[in-house]
């Protein structure tokens, strides 16, 4: 990314494992249970350098629904913030693939909910949340990190159960203009990168890429899918596939996530990565991936 200064996304993937530039082959990655352990100090990579240990993480459902906390930010429009936010969703759904079929993904916004806080409830009702952080950023990299999106899945299948995503307005300059000079860190942009995340996917290794791991302040290129993204969530989601489309959350919808009795599991967690897994051992068969964090690498 280039902010006069270029930004890296996954600022916690130093702890699950790098993705590297490759060549044409398969440019896309997708992301997988493998864990980062004491013993195992990163993930074993294939020949395109995506991970190759772990299962392969995806939604069981053609349809995934999601809300924005009704708080929102207080830098923008609420009404304004959640058009940019649809408009990241639409990006990935419906896609047409090069066969001229359409992958078997879309999703579904429901109104505005009260939850302020990324949590997977393993025996309660959930919903997969998109927050504005004004106050405070509780991650590594306070004054470097734009964006942040926790999955939480089954270990051993790859199934998905929760995600989430947060964005860092307390210490980054977001904004959602379209006007020419206006664009900071464009957040339909970082949303549409994001999302990519929330449906499974890694890194690219295409500059051009939604998905490939840097971003240049002020561009809105990341708005748009390419080639390379496209064939990701056709792989992924491949058209025709069977699954059906349901969109209510894993134990049912509700737009709460402050009841302390239901044992939530909560990636608001001081230690990142480390202390997320830790909790979430005790659960057993769930783990929780921590993707899309931004940060800001000098040049």
């Amino acid at each position: 990314m280039r902010w006069a200064r270029r930004r890296a996304l996954f600022a916690l993937f130093a702890q699950l494992g790098a993705l590297a530039v490759t060549g044409d082959a398969q440019a896309f990655c997708r992301s997988t249970t493998c864990r980062v352990t004491a013993k195992q100090p990163s993930c074993p990579t294939d020949e395109d350098e995506c991970p190759s240990e772990g299962a392969k993480l995806f939604w069981p459902t053609s349809c995934i629904g999601y809300a924005t906390n009704k708080l929102g930010s207080n830098r923008f429009d609420p009404e304004d913030t959640r058009a940019v936010i649809r408009k990241a969703f639409e990006a990935w759904s419906e896609v047409e693939c090069p066969d001229g079929h359409v992958a078997s993904m879309t999703f579904q916004e429901r109104e505005p909910v009260a939850c302020r806080k990324s949590q997977y409830n393993p025996k309660a009702p959930n919903v997969n949340v998109i927050l504005f952080q004004d106050s405070m950023w509780r991650y590594r990299d306070v004054s470097q990190t734009l964006a942040k999106t926790s999955v939480t899945y089954n270990d051993e299948t790859g199934e998905i159960y929760d995600a989430d995503i947060e964005i860092n307005t307390a210490n980054e300059p977001i904004s959602i203009s379209n006007e020419p000079g206006e664009v900071k860190a464009d957040l339909q942009a970082i949303l549409t990168h994001e999302v990519g995340h929330f449906i499974g996917l890694a890194h690219s290794h295409k500059r051009d890429a939604v998905m490939y791991a840097e971003y240049s302040n002020g561009s809105t290129a990341q708005r748009r899918l390419t080639a390379d993204d496209v064939e990701a969530i056709c792989a992924v989601y491949p058209p025709d596939n069977g699954v059906v489309c349901d969109t209510e959350p894993r134990n049912g919808f509700s737009g709460r996530c402050d009841d302390a009795e239901t044992g939530g599991i909560c990636s608001v967690q001081p230690g990142g990565a480390g202390g997320s897994y830790s909790a979430l051992a005790a659960f057993g068969g769930i783990g929780l991936l921590l993707l899309g964090v931004r940060r800001i690498k000098k040049s």
